[in-house]
């Protein structure tokens, strides 16, 4: 897997008139945790991580080693994205967390799950509802998928797809429930609620100034 390079510099100043400077300038606020370690808070240049995601074939999935200036002690390593909060309205990456990794330990992530084909009953009139949007796995940080694909081409009208039909290579631990409903296709009258969004996936985007 390709690992990606940033730098970032030690955060100080918790103010939010500093925070509002900051994404003015074109950074984020974050934080690295993991490994027992107190969480490290930072700043990102977002437009550069971004950059270099939208290049990377694991996406918001890959390794990335970060150098860290001016921390108080040695912060530099290897992370992946945890988690990032967008702006409700514009949609922008307000704050990320980085979680720290030991390349030769297995960790829980969830992973986006792309369906693929065509349904079979879309084309009888149907409606494919993907219900569940992301996997949950445990692998080795450097066996991340940057999604799973999951056909639905012999999918039919009341026929669905559950976590228990998808396949992944044997290196990587599915922790999902395996009864989970990921994909049904239903009739026009009929509607499911999809499962809520449990983090924000895609690109991040650079705040606009």
């Amino acid at each position: 897997m390709q690992t990606l390079k940033i730098e970032a510099n030690y955060r100080t100043d918790m103010s939010k008139s500093h925070i509002k400077e900051l994404r003015k300038n074109g950074f984020v606020t974050a934080s690295i945790f993991g490994h027992d370690s107190e969480p490290v808070p930072i700043e990102v240049n977002i437009a550069e991580l971004a950059a270099q995601i939208k290049h990377a074939e694991a996406g918001t999935k890959s390794l990335i080693d970060i150098k860290i200036k001016g921390a108080p002690k040695k912060a530099d390593g290897t992370v992946i994205i945890k988690e990032f909060y967008k702006d409700p309205l514009t949609r922008k990456v307000l704050d990320l967390q980085f979680q720290r990794v030991n390349l030769k330990e297995k960790i829980h992530v969830g992973v986006p799950i792309v369906l693929t084909g065509d349904a079979a009953g879309v084309k009888e009139g149907g409606i494919l509802e993907q219900l569940l949007d992301e996997l949950q796995v445990n692998c080795l940080p450097g066996e991340i998928p940057p999604h799973i694909d999951v056909d639905v081409s012999g999918v039919g009208i009341g026929e669905h797809v559950r976590v228990t039909d998808i396949t992944v290579p044997s290196s990587i631990e599915i922790l999902s429930d395996p009864d989970t409903m990921v994909a049904t296709c239903v009739a026009p009258h009929v509607h499911h609620e999809a499962a809520p969004e449990a983090a924000a996936e895609g690109t991040p985007q650079a705040e606009e100034s």
